[in-house]
């Protein structure tokens, strides 16, 4: 624990944000006010086994209501399964570059990381199946994740692959769907096939609750019930939970809101393409990944602009890259103007 670095927010005061993968657009209309005037009786504590949140979400995701499991927020649904699968003289399997808080999450639990990084063609990068098959030989593999699409690339791997790997190890398989809604891929319809496969999902991309902290895994019953048997009581909040059940009453508009995003995002990547010194890797989420020759003096020159990226820093086979998501359509024109004038001098 000593050598485990606090996780601290690098938000810049009075910048526009395009650097955390959120929904910027305001939720739908009607739906603040409906969660404000629902009744919540603060002074008690909330539903332990969340139910009405997990019906909700057995009716929206199609899976059965005792293969659903409410977190606060994703990262708590990680940590609980290093803690119950992994630990001391375990290990999980990840591919880099991928979401940091795995690694966060398996140090804190004493569980070691097997790094089997993705294999880059061209401009298109690929799980290394193989390496990961390889790998989970061992019997102190416990655990694989895979992030499909994948944070920060956004590259979505071909569905034979993921269960391949699911079906030919054995092991606890967590894809993590936090960008599902925006590239239309789900492994979901699998889980009544394979009881080691475990689905994350979160409601702070898409679904615009990032401040709520909601996140849930769906999963096969007897492996739900075994990752309960771990969970904090009352680890969701009342006001979340009614937030996430009035939210998928609002599924529709939040597919509108998904096209509008998408639509900013290609107005983006065309700016970056249309620089041949810029290399744009292919996404299907509100993000993209790109490299510049400068890459440090691209993120300040925003920063100097009242623009907020990711600078990604050094990444796993692909070496230094930015990050940024889609924001407002008017801080999007923002973005683009500020883009031109910038890589026009590189």
């Amino acid at each position: 624990m000593k050598k485990l670095k606090p996780y601290e927010s690098n938000a810049v005061p009075g910048c526009i944000r395009l650097d955390a993968n959120e929904n910027p657009l305001p939720w739908p209309e009607g739906m603040k006010e409906k969660l404000y005037n629902t009744s919540i009786p603060l002074n008690r504590y909330p539903d332990g086994n969340a139910l009405e949140l997990r019906k909700a979400l057995a009716e929206y995701t199609g899976i059965p209501v005792e293969g659903v499991l409410t977190g606060n927020g994703s990262d708590e649904l990680i940590q609980l399964i290093m803690g119950i699968y992994g630990g001391e003289g375990r290990k999980v399997v990840i591919h880099p570059p991928t979401f940091s808080m795995y690694g966060a999450a398996a140090q804190v639990t004493g569980t070691e990381v097997i790094e089997v990084p993705l294999v880059l063609e061209g401009e298109r990068l690929t799980l290394d199946v193989e390496g990961i098959l390889r790998e989970a030989r061992e019997s102190s593999v416990k655990i694989i994740i895979i992030c499909n699409p994948n944070n920060p690339t956004g590259t979505v791997f071909p569905r034979e692959d993921i269960l391949r790997i699911v079906a030919e190890t054995g092991k606890i398989v967590v894809v993590d769907e936090a960008y599902c809604e925006f590239a239309g891929v789900t492994l979901s319809d699998e889980i009544a096939n394979h009881p080691n496969l475990l689905i994350f999902r979160t409601f702070s991309k898409l679904y615009g609750m990032a401040a709520l902290r909601l996140g849930y895994v769906l999963g096969d019953p007897r492996t739900i019930e075994i990752i309960n048997r771990g969970r904090q009581p009352f680890n969701v909040n009342s006001f979340t939970q009614k937030a996430g059940v009035l939210a998928l009453q609002y599924a529709a508009e939040y597919e509108k809101q998904k096209t509008t995003l998408l639509e900013e995002m290609d107005k983006i990547i065309d700016v970056l393409n249309s620089f041949p010194q810029v290399k744009v890797y292919p996404t299907q989420s509100n993000f993209v990944l790109f490299q510049v020759e400068e890459t440090d003096r691209v993120y300040e020159e925003l920063l100097k602009r009242g623009l907020q990226i990711r600078n990604m820093g050094n990444l796993p086979v692909l070496g230094k890259s930015l990050r940024l998501s889609a924001g407002l359509p008017e801080e999007n024109q923002r973005l683009i103007k500020a883009l031109k004038a910038i890589l026009a001098q590189e």
